[in-house]
């Protein structure tokens, strides 16, 4: 019971992004163990299996059927990648048969539901609680040594992004792709204004009021309930939220005596809000149910100092430099036309938007149609110079920290566990997928047939061709907001739909000046206090068990 309810409760508090942007379904916390906290696998058979070629050692043929989803470019890497490793094992048959998007999340969830399915790797994050004891375990493989490179297999990308499990010792899903999300700026328009890119939200406003003087819309961003929830506005709710909530870690981490606790991990953490890795999930583990102890106890509050402030600096930009009374209408395609058509100067977006931008200014050039994420032309783009600048940080009564924002790793390729010697195999051929070489190959393929890099891969070595790569060299980590309990309180009560919908309707009365910022507080602390049972149920987590936080909940 305790895998599958906090695999529900990490889908819960993951963030939900729109069609094609950050991650495809829900996904955990963005971070993994380090060395130290990993099993090491020392049978024979075990490790016979991973560092060479089971298949070949077995004498017959293994066939290995990769069923993640379907996307432009995906079909010409996944197969190029089988190719080459096909030519490398020849007892081995890799078939690439990738599935629709839509409808994925519920053909991957029957799979687990089957006798003897004939999947092998698939897109685990969306089978949700479906994978209990059914998925390859990869920490059992992590520490060994990788055919395909001169170390172990966690030594080819970066190990630390990965989603893990430590209360299962369970790794899972292997994302070697990454993605941030940034603010895109027009150099022109910056430098006719006469501005620089901002790095507090003081100077964000001046800038706004500058760009508006000179008669350009400062910044283009979606403002629909759409954008509120899992969109850019969303976005930006939990970033700014982080920057207050950050203390609130040492109330909901694991305390000693609690189920979760590692001494060797808990026991040395210090909170240091000058660090932005420093609540990494590999570093410090967090306690659910003291967390929710701490909203219901109001602790950790929906409406408190920092959250004030917050909102009061939203209110400066928003919807005045966002487009005024348009701004609540725009949908996600409308602020990428007016972004290229050099009338608005700013909109916040994920990292490939930089080489979706370098795609299409290629397609201006060559006097092609330049169009939208509906496919619908965009007209009057013009041409020009990109530039990128990370989250301006707030200042004021309640902020703890500078901003950070969403940055995570994606991917979550997970495989279908069967026995062991096929299980080896297929852990073969992602080392090979995952080594330098496999990872080149796929890029190289997909991105000849129209992939698009959400950003700079995880794989040690691997280089995109010169100019996706000169774009990605602007990018600069400074950590993850999306942590365990950090956002639960940036959008309403988690993502209970009806507290996401109330959280529209006031912050848009805020907004438009129907409330004050008082009012907005009340309502978000009623919002929260309405839907937490709601919540909690959701995470089988009851009033009971927060009576008792350091233990395993039950749910009764």
């Amino acid at each position: 019971m305790r895998n599958n309810k906090f695999k529900v409760l990490s889908c819960m508090l993951a963030v939900v992004l729109a069609t094609g942007s950050l991650m495809a379904g829900c996904g955990k916390s963005s971070d993994a163990v380090t060395d130290s906290g990993t099993p090491q696998e020392t049978t024979d058979s075990g490790e016979q299996g991973a560092q060479s070629t089971p298949a070949a050692q077995a004498g017959g043929e293994t066939t290995i059927t990769v069923n993640t989803q379907s996307s432009v470019g995906a079909q010409e890497a996944w197969q190029a990648v089988a190719d080459a490793y096909m030519e490398k094992n020849p007892n081995v048959k890799v078939v690439v048969d990738l599935k629709p998007s839509e409808g994925y999340a519920e053909w991957v969830q029957n799979i687990f539901t089957v006798d003897d399915p004939t999947a092998d790797i698939v897109n685990v994050n969306l089978a949700g609680t479906a994978t209990t004891g059914k998925v390859i375990n990869f920490l059992e493989y992590a520490d060994m040594d990788s055919p395909y490179s001169d170390g172990t297999w966690s030594e080819q990308f970066n190990f630390q992004m990965q989603t893990k499990e430590r209360g299962q010792s369970e790794w899972s899903m292997l994302s070697l792709d990454s993605v941030q999300v940034v603010w895109c700026y027009n150099k022109e328009i910056f430098e006719e204004v006469g501005v620089e890119p901002p790095t507090t939200w003081d100077e964000l406003v001046t800038v706004c009021e500058k760009l508006d003087a000179a008669g350009y819309q400062p910044i283009t961003m979606p403002g629909d309930a759409t954008s509120f929830w899992s969109g850019t506005f969303g976005w930006l709710a939990q970033i700014y939220t982080d920057q207050t909530t950050r203390s609130m870690l040492d109330i909901y981490r694991a305390q000693e005596g609690d189920y979760c606790f590692d001494p060797e991990v808990d026991g040395v953490w210090k909170y240091d809000p000058t660090d932005p890795f420093n609540d990494d999930a590999w570093k410090v583990n967090q306690n659910a149910v003291r967390a929710y102890k701490a909203v219901k106890d109001n602790v950790y509050s929906p409406s408190s100092p920092g959250m004030k402030t917050v909102w009061e600096n939203f209110a400066k930009i928003f919807p005045k430099y966002v487009g005024g009374e348009t701004f609540f209408g725009t949908i996600d395609p409308g602020q990428v036309s007016m972004f290229y058509q050099g009338k608005a100067a700013m909109m916040v977006d994920g990292a490939w938007r930089l080489v979706n931008f370098n795609n299409d200014m290629k397609k201006l050039s060559s006097g092609e149609e330049v169009t939208d994420a509906t496919g619908a032309a965009i007209e009057g783009v013009k041409k020009f110079d990109l530039g990128v600048f990370n989250m301006p940080s707030m200042e004021g009564e309640g902020i703890e920290a500078p901003a950070r924002t969403i940055e995570v790793a994606t991917g979550f390729v997970g495989a279908v566990a069967k026995d062991k010697a096929h299980d080896d195999q297929v852990v073969d051929f992602l080392m090979y997928y995952s080594s330098q070489e496999g990872q080149s190959i796929y890029l190289s393929a997909g991105i000849d047939a129209g992939l698009v890099p959400q950003g700079p891969s995880l794989v040690y070595g691997v280089e995109l061709p010169d100019d996706i790569q000169a774009m990605f060299d602007q990018l600069e980590l400074i950590g993850n907001c999306q942590k365990g309990c950090a956002a639960w309180l940036a959008r309403g009560m988690s993502d209970v739909q009806e507290s996401v919908r109330d959280f529209y309707r006031y912050s848009y009365d805020y907004l438009t000046g129907k409330i004050t910022i008082d009012d907005w507080l009340t309502s978000h602390q009623n919002n929260i206090d309405t839907y937490i049972e709601d919540a909690m149920a959701s995470s089988e987590i009851s009033d009971n068990d927060l009576e008792n936080p350091q233990n395993e909940p039950t749910g009764e």
